[in-house]
């Protein structure tokens, strides 16, 4: 294939060439004729070799957030019998731009090393790729490029904070009292020990068989309910976010994501009415979250049974009156309790606890002191 300067000289051979043949003048003939031989040498030295090359491709870190920056490294070898030329090597890396890799000869079977910066901007599938190799004529003329490697895929997740979700009566803020006294409320089903009998005990509590190998009769003590279960639900409707407040909606999703796995709470995830990922992990859930967008208004699926213990239903929308939190509160289980995060107006609802996350320094002020927990950016 003919560069632009071999196009160039090929238009000024057949100028050279047509002028010294109409005039007689026998030096721009010759001119005109040695450079279209030029050309014709550059295009025969080009395409005398095949580039073969063995391409090895890895990103490191394997798992990357908004904001961190991975390096993509490449183990390259060439596998031909003879020696490489000089090649140019570029890689389109998707909707952020391209890499150009300069690569001086290979002998055969020899192997180096490459790298390049990959900036993680925004969230969702990057695809890396496919990496193409061009050898060129050493006048510049003529060009080969042929693909070496194939498109690599690199899930960029949403930025998140490491926030805490208060188990097991944990937590001094007022949602971390208002799950103690909701758990000590309750008669739990975790047994803990043995005790005598007192009066006013409930007589379904006593363990018989205990009893009779005592003289006097013994009790059940068991363990209140703490936290079991997390429903975090993000509000895709279109209407409820500007596209700032959407991202942050996503990433105020995954912090409750990782929340509820950290404390080994049993986690379901709903996106829209896309998504229903019931006992997920973490992982599954936020590779969802990177490629979610915004959609036209549609109910989401809160009306499943709730299951034993209490439970925690987080909504992320655009305000706390949003219909997604109306819709939560309206099929809320006795058993659970509601957390709205407003990601673009901040608003009170009475009965909800309301999270400000308007910016990102207000929904890690407001999460710490609705739970009494310390919040702080966290690393994937």
């Amino acid at each position: 294939m003919l560069t632009r300067h071999g196009w160039g000289a090929t238009l000024l051979a057949i100028t050279t060439t047509v002028i010294g043949r109409l005039f007689g003048v026998l030096e721009l003939f010759v001119l005109g004729s040695g450079i279209f031989a030029l050309v014709g040498a550059s295009l025969i030295w080009v395409h005398s070799r095949r580039i073969s090359l063995r391409i090895h491709r890895q990103v490191v870190p394997g798992t990357l957030q908004v904001g961190e920056v991975a390096r993509v490294e490449m183990r390259i070898s060439n596998t031909s019998r003879s020696s490489s030329s000089p090649l140019t090597l570029w890689e389109p890396v998707g909707g952020i731009g391209a890499a150009t890799l300069r690569l001086a000869p290979l002998r055969p079977g020899e192997s180096t090393s490459a790298n390049y910066r990959l900036p993680a901007t925004r969230r969702g599938t990057v695809v890396i790729g496919p990496l193409t190799a061009e050898r060129r004529d050493p006048f510049g003329l003529c060009s080969q490029r042929t693909m070496v490697a194939g498109t690599h895929e690199v899930v960029i997740l949403p930025a998140h904070l490491d926030i805490k979700i208060p188990i097991s009566g944990g937590g001094s803020g007022p949602m971390g009292q208002h799950l103690r006294m909701r758990a000590l409320g309750r008669s739990g089903s975790e047994f803990h020990s043995l005790r005598e009998y007192v009066d006013g005990d409930d007589l379904r509590q006593i363990h018989w068989r205990a009893s009779a190998r005592s003289e006097t009769l013994k009790v059940r003590e068991v363990e209140p309910d703490g936290l079991r279960r997390c429903t975090v639900a993000l509000d895709t409707s279109a209407e409820e976010y500007s596209p700032d407040g959407f991202e942050r909606a996503v990433s105020a999703a995954a912090s409750a994501v990782f929340a509820a796995t950290r404390a080994g709470l049993r986690l379901r995830m709903l996106i829209g009415s896309s998504y229903d990922l019931r006992n997920t992990s973490a992982a599954a859930a936020v590779n969802r979250l990177a490629d979610c967008a915004v959609s036209a208004s549609a109910a989401m699926p809160f009306t499943a049974p709730g299951g034993d213990g209490l439970g925690l239903v987080i909504v992320v929308s655009g305000r706390a009156h949003s219909p997604a939190v109306a819709d939560a509160r309206r099929h809320l289980s006795p058993n659970d309790v509601l957390v709205a995060i407003a990601c673009s107006s901040m608003s009170a609802v009475p009965g909800v606890f309301v999270i400000d996350a308007t910016d990102e320094a207000e929904f890690a002020a407001s999460w710490s002191a609705l739970t009494g927990t310390h919040v702080e950016r966290a690393a994937t």
